[in-house]
């Protein structure tokens, strides 16, 4: 009698072990099926919140077992009159999904291809004035980590509409690549090149660190046109830059707590001024050289 209940206990026991595999997997596939679509739902409700005009993607594919996610056809419309923000054709990131266990965000590869970001200057702010606007944080919520960044043909668009007469300057052909970007460490790297206005222009940044923020730089732009400088010239300026040319190289050190450090070299060939409607120029410079040494800000304090 005692084998018999416990045949029976056994088989009891048995068949609850059995259902609740059954649950589990169908659980699992369930996780499996629905994950990319609460994602995307996910994703997309944080970013209105966050920047307030529609968000729209053509294609996305999430797994989250091998911490792959793919979105392509992202697009960012304007708060205001529904024309594009920005936008990328393709995003490519791989995490690793344990990670967020232990509050590291860590991000493995992050590949951004085709991206466009269209900045527009009013009299009184930018578009992307809300967009920056955020509660002020005591830190990151979770520790990040970017083992390898890279945006390729990347473009930037600035409209001018504060101008009397609105301009529009470029920046594309954007290349960057950056390694060991992290909260953890402080030996991150970045490389960067892209043709602004017409000119080249490099950076170089190493012993970067995301929070606190800290980073050494060097920004070098050859060749520089210097003509669109007299648009934010003083209507009644007594002269103004008619044509120019410059080559300049920045050194920067950023901390969060040592404020900003800075020396910037540069050197101007070709410069002419002129008075306003007059045709021939009142001094023409072949070459200039220009250097400023030391510049420091740091507590809301300016020092050269």
């Amino acid at each position: 009698m005692a084998s018999m209940q416990r045949f029976h206990l056994a088989s009891k026991s048995r068949r609850s072990i059995a259902v609740a595999c059954v649950i589990f997997v169908i659980a699992a596939i369930a996780l499996v099926i629905a994950w990319p679509t609460v994602v995307r739902h996910v994703v997309i409700s944080e970013l209105e919140t966050l920047t307030h005009p529609k968000v729209t993607v053509d294609a996305r594919e999430v797994n989250p077992f091998t911490g792959r996610i793919m979105i392509r056809g992202f697009r960012v419309l304007e708060r205001e009159g529904g024309s594009l923000f920005a936008d990328f054709e393709r995003l490519d990131v791989r995490v690793k999904p344990l990670a967020l266990l232990g509050r590291h965000l860590w991000i493995r590869d992050l590949v951004l291809r085709g991206s466009t970001v269209r900045v527009i200057r009013f009299a009184d702010n930018f578009n992307l004035s809300d967009l920056v606007k955020g509660k002020e944080s005591s830190g990151p919520a979770l520790d990040v980590t970017v083992d390898r960044f890279v945006v390729t043909g990347g473009t930037i668009t600035l409209e001018d509409r504060a101008l009397s007469e609105p301009r529009t300057w470029r920046s594309e052909s954007i290349e960057i690549e950056a390694k060991n970007l992290s909260t953890r460490r402080t030996d991150g790297t970045v490389m960067a090149r892209a043709v602004t206005a017409g000119a080249p222009v490099s950076l170089q940044m190493q012993k970067f660190r995301l929070y606190p923020i800290h980073f050494e730089a060097v920004v070098t732009t050859t060749g520089l046109d210097l003509g669109p400088v007299r648009l934010y010239l003083p209507a009644d300026a007594p002269v103004v830059l008619e044509r120019g040319r410059a080559t300049s190289t920045l050194a920067v050190v950023l901390d969060a707590r040592d404020g900003l450090r800075a020396n910037i070299t540069g050197e101007m060939e070709d410069v002419a001024l002129i008075r306003p409607g007059e045709r021939d120029p009142v001094l023409v410079v072949p070459k200039a050289t220009v250097q400023l040494s030391d510049f420091l800000y740091r507590d809301d304090k300016v020092a050269v």
